[in-house]
C-alpha cells in the first residue's frame, strides 16, 4: 500500500534571525503558516521573543500552533531513533496544517562559492523529510522570498 498523504506534504523551513516579532510573523503570515515546529535542541534564544513560552504564546494569540520538538537535534546530534519520531511528528503535523520548521538560523545556505547547509533544517532534517515523502521543502528567506533546491546535494556538517 502507497501512502499519498504524505506524499502531498509540503514542509516549510524558516528561521528567526533577529527578527522583529511583527516581522517574522509576517513572514508566518505571507506563506499561510499555521503551525510552527521548533526544532532547537533548547527553546531558547538571547531575542526574548523567539523564548519558547514566549514564542508559543505569541504563535497562539494569532492562531499559528506550536510544538517544540528537541529530539530533531540541532546543535547537539539526536539519537536515531529520537530523530526518527521528531521528522515522523514533523510530517503528521503537516499533514493536517501548513507546517513551518523553525530554528535560529535566518539563511538556509552559506554565502560560499559552493554554498553549504547553513543549518540543520537544511543539512539534516530536510533530507530526511523528503526521505520519509514529503513532496516540498520550501525554505522563507528573511526578505520574505523562498527558495527551494535538493538539500540532499547540498554540501552539509550534518
Amino acid at each position: 500500500m502507497h501512502d499519498d498523504s504524505k506524499n502531498s506534504v509540503e514542509v516549510f523551513s524558516i528561521g528567526h534571525g533577529r527578527h522583529a516579532w511583527a516581522d517574522f510573523l509576517a513572514l508566518l503570515r505571507r506563506y499561510e503558516i499555521a503551525f510552527v515546529c521548533d526544532v532547537r535542541n533548547h527553546a531558547r534564544s538571547r531575542w526574548v521573543q523567539f523564548n519558547g513560552a514566549v514564542l508559543a504564546a505569541n504563535l497562539l494569540e494569532n492562531n499559528i500552533g506550536y510544538e517544540h520538538l528537541p529530539e530533531t537535534g540541532g546543535k547537539k546530534i539526536a539519537a536515531p531513533e529520537d530523530l526518527n519520531r521528531g521528522i515522523e511528528r514533523i510530517l503528521e503535523i503537516a499533514a493536517d496544517a501548513k507546517t513551518a520548521m523553525m530554528c535560529s538560523e535566518s539563511q538556509p545556505l552559506t554565502k560560499h562559492k559552493i554554498p553549504r547547509a547553513n543549518c540543520h533544517r537544511v543539512g539534516l532534517l530536510a533530507p530526511l523529510l523528503k526521505s520519509k515523502g514529503a513532496a516540498r521543502i520550501i525554505h522563507i528567506l528573511p526578505n520574505s522570498d523562498s527558495i527551494e533546491f535538493d538539500e540532499a546535494a547540498t554540501p552539509s556538517i550534518w
